[in-house]
């Protein structure tokens, strides 16, 4: 074997060890996020639900850290910076988008979404872009925007991890960061109303889907995808997440398709503890 061919073939061996490390989940796999009895307000712990369960729908086993640092920790994100994914000693990921893309790419062929075609890959990709984006804004308006939730329940949260004055300032930071990122999306001048029918229109599109795929049990058809775990993040949060003002709630009680395929994810990986009570005292109120 001559010099050129060596080369070649060093060059393909180590190819392959660096595509197999990239693609092996690491021993450590932490899911950073603040405590969730005082601390984590509501797009947050969406984000952080939708992640866990996309995690475990993958079947890749991690380990919870309650850290009250983690925004700080976070590498950036659009929306929430939360959870921080860390994988092994350094790589570091934030928010539940840029967390499946990094498992796909791990995962390669074998990610969870791997068994759809490519228009249909692209069609999901879209949805979960734009639920993403319709439920954190209606999440951060009705936790920043709304007055009594404010005061009531995200004020009190915002300043829960650090004392007198600096509880304050990250007060006041966290409610001009929430008020920057609606106005960026143009939802700033948007009232409550307003914001419920945006989330009306977003669950209209979900049931669509589902019903789209009647007789297969999930929103991409017979297996589960990363919509499905972003949706139950954000709908079993909304429903089980107890704020002064419930209207996101009581918007999501009127679509009884949607609640009862975001309760069969919830008994399949939260053994019903999340969801299934919240779920089932809302059917049974009367129209």
């Amino acid at each position: 074997m001559d010099l050129g061919q060596n080369l070649t073939a060093a060059m393909m061996q180590s190819s392959a060890e660096a595509g197999k490390s990239e693609e092996a989940w690491p021993a450590v796999a932490h899911l950073h996020h603040p405590d969730e009895a005082n601390q984590l307000l509501l797009p947050e712990r969406s984000s952080c639900l939708a992640v866990k369960t996309y995690l475990r729908m993958c079947n890749l086993p991690f380990t919870e850290q309650i850290s009250d640092n983690a925004e700080f920790m976070s590498p950036g994100g659009r929306l929430t910076h939360l959870p921080l994914l860390r994988l092994g000693p350094v790589k570091t990921f934030a928010e539940f988008e840029p967390i499946v893309a990094q498992v796909e790419v791990m995962q390669g062929g074998s990610s969870l979404g791997s068994w759809m075609s490519e228009d249909q890959r692209d069609d999901i990709r879209c949805l979960v872009s734009y639920v993403e984006n319709v439920f954190t804004l209606a999440e951060i308006h009705m936790s920043f925007v709304d007055e009594i939730n404010y005061q009531l329940y995200t004020a009190p949260r915002s300043a829960a991890a650090h004392p007198w004055p600096l509880s304050a300032i990250r007060r006041q930071a966290k409610q001009k960061d929430a008020r920057r990122i609606l106005k960026v999306y143009q939802w700033q001048d948007l009232d409550n109303d307003q914001v419920i029918q945006e989330v009306g229109v977003c669950a209209d599109a979900l049931v669509a889907k589902l019903e789209e795929h009647k007789a297969q049990a999930y929103l991409g058809g017979p297996r589960p995808c990363e919509l499905d775990a972003l949706v139950f993040g954000h709908v079993a949060a909304i429903m089980s997440t107890k704020v002064p003002n419930m209207e996101l709630a009581e918007v999501l009680a009127t679509y009884p398709r949607l609640l009862a395929h975001c309760r069969r994810i919830d008994q399949s990986l939260f053994d019903g503890k999340l969801l299934a009570s919240e779920v089932e005292a809302q059917e049974e109120e009367p129209e």
